[in-house]
């Protein structure tokens, strides 16, 4: 396959790479290195059985995770402080009204999904998981989009229900854990419900 821009994103055999190979092409340059290219009736791109080596890992992961909440942190306690809820609607005090807790846990946790969704549906990686190289792309290898962005944090825009909300974050936090170093292919409830997989590109 030549590099040219009109490619569809997929896996193709790259010119240079040893004959038996594909590497996974986004539609603007090449991610990761080759693969060997899983025989007739084996496991999809990122199955146990072949692309196990592409998978990221929870560690990469987790350090994508502490740098985007080190970016958002500042203006999350900004807006929690100005609206007087706290962060996530967490008041500091039991003088916090449950009106001013339940604006600030709405626009704490709005402001966090839409800088994931804007990062995620524009090209699969946050801040965080670029520069960990890391990225986010459908079961299939292809890009993450708008439509698979969002199912990815439904299960974070339910945090701003109140209470419920609280009770849902633990459930899918003790799961994220669990399922990160579990599952076959590390995805945890957000990867599942989006049906997307996060994947090294370098």
């Amino acid at each position: 396959m030549t590099d040219t821009p009109t490619q569809p994103p997929g896996w193709y055999y790259a010119q240079g790479d040893p004959p038996g190979t594909q590497r996974y092409w986004d539609g603007a340059q090449w991610q990761g290195g080759p693969q060997a290219v899983p025989a007739a009736g084996g496991a999809s791109a990122y199955g146990a059985s072949d692309g196990a080596a592409l998978i990221a890992s929870p560690w990469s992961r987790l350090g994508a995770r502490i740098i985007d909440f080190f970016i958002l942190i500042i203006p999350l306690v900004v807006v929690g402080a100005v609206i007087g809820g706290g962060l996530y609607g967490l008041g500091g005090d039991g003088g916090v009204s449950f009106t001013a807790s339940f604006i600030s846990g709405i626009v704490t946790t709005a402001i966090a999904v839409a800088y994931e969704y804007y990062f995620l549906a524009k090209d699969g990686a946050t801040p965080g998981k670029k520069a960990l190289n890391i990225k986010v792309v459908k079961e299939d290898g292809t890009e993450l989009g708008q439509d698979g962005a969002m199912k990815r944090l439904i299960l974070s825009a339910l945090g701003a229900i109140p209470i419920l909300g609280s009770l849902i974050g633990i459930i899918v936090f003790l799961g994220t854990v669990v399922m990160i170093f579990t599952d076959s292919r590390r995805q945890v409830p957000a990867d599942k419900v989006a049906k997307s997989i996060v994947i090294r590109t370098s």
